[in-house]
């Protein structure tokens, strides 16, 4: 093998920057979801971002966890801006062909477009409180008018 396709280093190894640990967009995840970014990051080989192919059915044998729950993995990584889809899969009757992810915190290898890195921008979705439709208590020292009814 020529030194050009040797690693600096020696063994691969998977490293998550501390910013992107402490970034809004990453403490919402779930630990499925981390696990599966972490997966990514491990088939991502420094030259294939953009190809980076992993099904669903495949995620969820490699976390042994069901198809649904990668799906849903899938989904709140590329929300929450980790992960772009590339190239969209399909799974017809003769040819079954994986959807190729984009780490958006790195250069596309197939376009050669910038890192977006848009987990940076990310803010949790505000939850509207909904207001009371009724006093349920009523205040001290009042009575309902029913029991007042019923006590004379």
């Amino acid at each position: 093998m020529s030194s050009k396709w040797k690693r600096k280093g020696g063994k691969k190894h998977v490293q998550l920057y501390e910013f992107m640990m402490k970034s809004a967009a990453w403490e919402d995840l779930t630990p499925v979801e981390r696990q599966l970014y972490v997966e990514l990051k491990r088939v991502y080989d420094g030259r294939n971002n953009g190809r980076i192919a992993l099904s669903c059915r495949d995620a969820g044998d490699r976390l042994q966890i069901g198809k649904s729950s990668a799906a849903r993995a899938f989904e709140k990584l590329q929300s929450n801006g980790f992960i772009a889809v590339a190239k969209q899969g399909a799974f017809s009757v003769k040819l079954k062909v994986a959807t190729e992810w984009r780490l958006t915190e790195y250069k596309c290898d197939v376009t050669g477009e910038l890192p977006t890195r848009e987990w940076q921008n990310w803010r949790p979705e505000k939850q509207n409180t909904v207001p009371p439709q009724a006093i349920t208590v009523p205040p001290q020292g009042q009575l309902h008018p029913e029991l007042e009814a019923k006590r004379a």
